[in-house]
């Protein structure tokens, strides 16, 4: 009974503290201040870049399951000095989405949070239109399926997968005159070598779905390779033109130096194409 009892209290602490449990199907922010916000990640680093950003009042979060944190041996045995080494080495992370965002957050800034069908209603995005983070997409000719952001394919002959993730968070723009809003978005890919790959990339609705207010499927539009281990700055969207600003390497550099040279390139969607502009 005792050991029951101190279960019920280690179930009850804040997320940092514990790694064993389910946790709950939803959490709210707590500890950011209202000037600020919580950083969604693209996996569970502090140096990982943003998929997106959650308001610091933010509740009805959706819980995609935790790592990392300390077990309930450790909870119950070590030292309040141990435990701060321990999280310090092993910090807990927590993959949730929210408003159509997904990604990893810091554990200490969530709390366990109730939330009425209603509130999860208001909780998602009110833009009618695609999700880009569920969405086909073909990549060098091959159609990849996200979903939540993400697509993970065994590569053949190897223990390794092929990865493709949503880099950061999409702009959307109404691009085929539709009234429904498309996404201008980058996709990154892991395809098992040293190389990450990056591809601008769209989500449309597609005539075929537009008259739908859940449109989430149009037609699949061939990605543009930007580079190879690139830093996208910046993706926007004026004048019916699509603007990718980022850095690149010289012609000729080893690929272990980091990418600094500033590259602009234009892009326009012409029916299922995506065509560089000079």
């Amino acid at each position: 009974m005792q050991r029951l009892n101190w279960l019920c209290i280690f179930l009850a602490l804040p997320l940092s503290a514990h790694a064993e449990a389910d946790g709950p199907d939803f959490w709210r922010v707590r500890g950011v201040a209202e000037n600020d916000v919580l950083n969604l990640r693209r996996y569970a680093d502090f140096r990982a870049p943003k998929t997106g950003e959650i308001p610091y009042d933010a509740q009805c979060i959706i819980n995609r399951g935790c790592k990392g944190g300390l077990t309930y041996d450790e909870f119950t045995t070590l030292s309040e000095d141990e435990k701060r080494q321990v999280l310090k080495q092993r910090p807990r992370w927590c993959r949730v989405s929210y408003q159509g965002l997904s990604g990893w957050v810091a554990g200490r800034y969530l709390q366990e949070s109730s939330c009425s069908s209603a509130a999860v209603e208001d909780s998602k995005p009110r833009a009618q239109g695609v999700d880009p983070y569920n969405y086909r997409y073909r990549i060098e000719h091959e159609t990849v399926s996200l979903r939540h952001g993400r697509a993970s394919k065994p590569i053949a002959g190897s223990t390794a997968n092929n990865i493709t993730e949503v880099a950061q968070q999409p702009v959307f723009v109404d691009l085929n005159d539709d009234g429904f809003r498309d996404a201008v978005l980058i996709l990154q890919q892991q395809t098992g070598g040293s190389g990450t790959f990056y591809y601008l990339a769209v989500a449309l609705t597609g005539a075929a779905v537009s008259n739908r207010t859940d449109a989430t499927a149009g037609p699949v539009i061939e990605s543009y390779f930007l580079g190879d281990r690139i830093k996208v700055e910046k993706v926007s969207f004026a004048d019916n033109v699509i603007l990718v600003d980022y850095l690149d390497r010289d012609k000729g550099q080893p690929m272990s130096m980091q990418p600094v040279v500033r590259m602009n390139k234009k892009f326009s969607l012409s029916g299922d194409k995506l065509m560089a502009l000079p």
